[in-house]
């Protein structure tokens, strides 16, 4: 009866793990929006660069925040 117990195959880890592997590539989007912010705003002057800049920082830092997040639930 273990053996039988040890072979069944559960779906739910694998689904999470996609999950934990989307959010991680969702976080690697989230540097490069804001490496891209900080290029752009080195390289134009509109006189809204903070904003922006301090947009994608939020950005990035809810991205991180939903990952660890759902590391503890998941």
């Amino acid at each position: 009866m273990e053996a039988l117990e040890l072979t069944t195959f559960n779906i739910w880890i694998v689904i999470k793990i996609f999950a934990l592997a989307a959010l991680a590539l969702y976080i690697i989007f989230a540097v490069v929006i804001t490496r891209q912010v900080k290029v752009m705003t080195a390289t134009l002057t509109l006189g809204f660069e903070s904003v922006v800049r301090f947009l994608s920082v939020i950005h990035l830092l809810f991205a991180i925040l939903v990952f660890i997040t759902a590391l503890m639930v998941l």
